[in-house]
């Protein structure tokens, strides 16, 4: 007769658990990264014209 298989469940569910915790804090950082640059750009092309008009 055979030996019934090991219950993993709580194994893959921990597992699952800590791998969809990193992939959001990926994305979150991934997202953070381009606000910041994205936010940068936009007050440059703000900020460029009135330092030009502020020099003349």
């Amino acid at each position: 007769m055979r030996q019934p298989a090991p219950n993993f469940t709580n194994a893959f569910l921990g597992t699952l658990g800590v791998l969809l915790f990193v992939g959001l804090l990926t994305i979150g950082a991934v997202w953070g990264w381009a606000g910041v640059i994205f936010g940068a750009l936009g007050f440059d092309g703000v900020a460029r014209p009135i330092a030009r008009r502020a020099r003349r």
